[in-house]
């Protein structure tokens, strides 16, 4: 990975998303991160100045850019002209809907741009990363690169994950075949029987502790349940995926 994308609401409110990608840059080596804020929203000289400085020291390069138009359509464009590997987007549902796990734009960046993301908890601070909890329903991966962005995450820290197959009522046996570069970054299987993907995640997460959580982007099984008969057209609900740690959602569909 070389270059991130962090597409926010208000720097304001959501500096913290943007001071965990530059940690998390600088530990994986990404040299390059732009900040897209969308347009009208104001912010002091003082702020930006001030994440400018920590990225400097940081040894990462940060250009901010005003996101206009439809914003998704802009993203998608965006990520394709300066070559984009991985969004990192804050998962804070507006206080008005505290029942959402994400707003509106961090739900369409999932749902619509295709690309993989990385979900950052409010609030939340960096910390290291030595374990990554992967679940999945099928060991087949679609996409020749989806997985890059996981090797990277996991060379660049040194990190190990440990694998959660959940075997849902749908699973069918050619789910057993799993991906050689999968398999060869996995340290730890696990397999279990759930209704839901995210029933699985629930019942090993204390059992794993892991510092990051990673599942492919899915139309169906409980990733169809999470974006639909929202709040929001984008929303994301609590009830049906939720993650307290950072979550890496991998490109492709299972």
């Amino acid at each position: 990975m070389k270059t991130f994308l962090v597409p926010i609401s208000s720097l304001k409110d959501k500096k913290s998303t943007l001071l965990y990608a530059i940690d998390f840059a600088k530990q994986v080596g990404v040299k390059t991160i732009y900040g897209g804020i969308l347009f009208g929203d104001s912010q002091s000289e003082e702020l930006l100045k001030e994440v400018n400085d920590y990225a400097k020291k940081q040894g990462v390069v940060l250009n901010f850019r005003f996101m206009q138009g439809n914003t998704l359509d802009y993203i998608k464009e965006f990520c394709v002209d300066f070559k984009i590997d991985l969004i990192i987007a804050p998962a804070r549902a507006p206080k008005t809907h505290e029942k959402l796990y994400l707003d509106d734009l961090s739900g369409g960046i999932v749902r619509k741009t295709g690309m993989p993301v990385l979900l950052i908890p409010e609030d939340y601070e960096y910390k290291a990363i030595d374990t990554v909890l992967t679940a999945i329903k099928s060991g087949v991966v679609k996409l020749e690169d989806a997985l890059k962005p996981l090797e990277s995450t996991l060379e660049g820290l040194n990190a190990r994950m440990t694998l959660l197959q959940v075997k849902t009522p749908s699973f069918l046996p050619e789910d057993l075949m799993f991906d050689k570069d999968l398999a060869a970054v996995t340290s730890k299987y696990y397999s279990s029987e759930n209704a839901t993907l995210f029933q699985g995640v629930l019942e090993y997460i204390h059992f794993v502790e892991p510092d990051m959580i990673c599942v492919f982007r899915r139309k169906r099984g409980s990733f169809k349940k999470l974006w639909s008969d929202t709040i929001h057209d984008n929303g994301a609900r609590k009830a049906d995926f939720e993650s307290r740690v950072p979550l890496l959602v991998l490109k492709g569909e299972q």
